[in-house]
């Protein structure tokens, strides 16, 4: 009798709902959340693995997906308050940036994304949310309502095809950081919009600067990346306000930075902080 035939640990995730699609599989997986009865090397997404093995995956994930970390880490080191907040998540995908946003008081957010069918169920169910698929931002948007606070995430893409009609879309003041609220009836206080935005160097870099298997370890080249993009966003009116290191891996291990942003205009001139 032929043996079963096995299955992929990321695929064997999705089949039993264990995560909403492959890549949070993955994700899991190579956060060491995923263990499996039996199986003495450390789970891999790749692994195969037989049909009926006991898999445990560890709880406490808040978010859909692991963006919401991400985000999460950025509102928090960027003390950029949401509360009642109009947003705009570009690049959603299966909705870590939307979620994160609606658990930190966004009173709406317009999710959009290229692709389709990804968006987790549970927002999908959300009133708050409106999901915009099959819509590239890059050759246009239109939305109902000007917004407070833009978050973007996308991938083989880069930013800079994406922010210009982003940008379009904020409102006339933005939200205050969280101690700069508490002053906001003082004289000059009144803040522009802001924007919150992942930037991934695999995806900015130069073709000549991208290793085989797609990974940058190279500190120069991040550098570098960096150091185009500054200038872009000063040749674009954007400022830049504050850029970290994300504490999260990218997928396949890429670092990745997060940037506070928010337009500016000539007469004011390029106060970026970096």
């Amino acid at each position: 009798m032929a043996a079963k035939t096995k299955i992929r640990l990321d695929r064997l995730l999705v089949d039993r709902s264990l995560a909403p699609d492959i890549k949070e599989a993955a994700a899991l997986v190579m956060a060491g959340k995923v263990s499996v009865t039996g199986e003495r090397r450390s789970p891999t997404p790749g692994m195969h693995v037989r049909p009926g093995v006991e898999v445990t995956v560890a709880t406490g994930q808040r978010f859909v997906s692991r963006g919401g970390e991400k985000l999460a880490g950025a509102l928090e080191l960027f003390d950029v308050q949401v509360e009642g907040a109009v947003c705009l998540d570009v690049g959603a995908s299966t909705g870590g940036f939307t979620d994160c946003l609606l658990q930190n008081g966004a009173s709406r957010v317009y999710a959009v994304d290229a692709g389709r069918g990804q968006l987790h169920r549970k927002l999908l169910n959300d009133d708050r949310v409106v999901s915009m698929e099959r819509t590239n931002i890059a050759s246009g948007l239109e939305l109902p309502e000007k917004v407070d606070l833009v978050v973007v995430d996308v991938s083989f893409t880069s930013l800079r095809t994406v922010l210009p009609s982003a940008f379009e879309h904020f409102a006339g003041k933005r939200l205050a950081p969280g101690k700069a609220r508490a002053n906001a009836s003082a004289p000059g206080s009144a803040q522009r919009p802001q924007a919150i935005v992942l930037l991934k160097p695999q995806f900015e870099a130069r073709k000549s600067e991208v290793p085989r298997g797609g990974v940058i370890t190279d500190p120069v080249v991040h550098a570098a990346v960096i150091g185009r993009f500054v200038k872009w966003a000063g040749n674009s009116k954007i400022r830049i306000r504050n850029l970290v290191s994300s504490g999260i891996l990218g997928e396949k291990g890429n670092r990745e930075f997060l940037l506070l942003l928010e337009p500016w205009t000539s007469a004011e001139g390029n106060r970026s902080k970096i």
